[in-house]
């Protein structure tokens, strides 16, 4: 290819690239995002597997929302769980995600019911909620969520309304509905 053709070529690309504030930003969200992408993948998975050890499973039982609270991912075992539909799943083998560090740490150690099915991360709330509100749309999109929680994790128990006590012979009969 001859010197002024080449010269040309890299001029062309240079404009495209850089030649509007908008084209700027596209190009360095790009390239950011494409290190991202080899940078996460350059660690091994040993090496990940290293990073956090998946606590032995959890004894079946149901909580209150104050036991769940303490499984946020910051605890010494670093143990994940969260409520869904009242039924508690232990989430620790998605630590990435759920864990302190992860995309969906605000639903650790809580009932994220409401969060899921309005798709709003901060609609996680602190007391027991009783999510009746709920639309029929709002309600599907929390079902189909609590599905995918079952398929993947473990479920561990119900959870109980403040002051309600539950038999746990109640988790064995939720457990095989599962």
């Amino acid at each position: 290819m001859p010197l002024e053709e080449s010269e040309s070529l890299m001029s062309s690309l240079y404009t495209l690239l850089f030649g509007s504030p908008v084209n700027t930003g596209l190009t360095l969200l790009c390239l950011y995002l494409t290190y991202k992408l080899l940078k996460g993948n350059s660690r091994s998975s040993s090496q990940e597997k290293d990073t956090f050890k998946i606590p032995p499973p959890l004894t079946k039982h149901n909580m209150t929302l104050e036991e769940l609270k303490k499984y946020d991912g910051k605890g010494e075992d670093g143990r994940v769980c969260l409520a869904i539909l009242n039924k508690v799943y232990d989430v620790s083998r998605g630590y990435r995600f759920y864990g302190p560090e992860g995309p969906y740490s605000t639903f650790a150690g809580r009932d994220a019911t409401r969060a899921l099915a309005t798709f709003d991360v901060n609609a996680v709330k602190e007391d027991y909620d009783d999510f009746s509100d709920l639309t029929p749309s709002q309600k599907s999109s929390v079902e189909e969520w609590e599905m995918q929680l079952s398929e993947r994790y473990d479920f561990v128990g119900k959870l109980i309304r403040p002051g309600e006590e539950v038999e746990e012979e109640e988790v064995a009969k939720t457990e095989s509905k599962e």
